[in-house]
């Protein structure tokens, strides 16, 4: 039997997993190598602007 920590592990990654599953299917480039947002340390307005420069359709 799973412990509560680990079911909450497995639910976070199925999270994950879906998250980057439906942006796939939106169109979005989820690459693991180009998903560097840990490593950036611009501010979020900064990366906000980004985003919005890189998908305008």
């Amino acid at each position: 039997m799973l412990t509560t920590k680990q079911k909450r592990e497995r639910f976070e990654a199925l999270r994950a997993r879906n998250y980057r599953a439906s942006l796939q299917l939106e169109g979005f480039d989820v690459e693991p190598t180009k998903m560097d947002s840990d490593r950036d340390q611009s501010t979020e307005s900064v990366k906000i602007a980004r985003l919005k420069q890189r998908y305008a359709r």
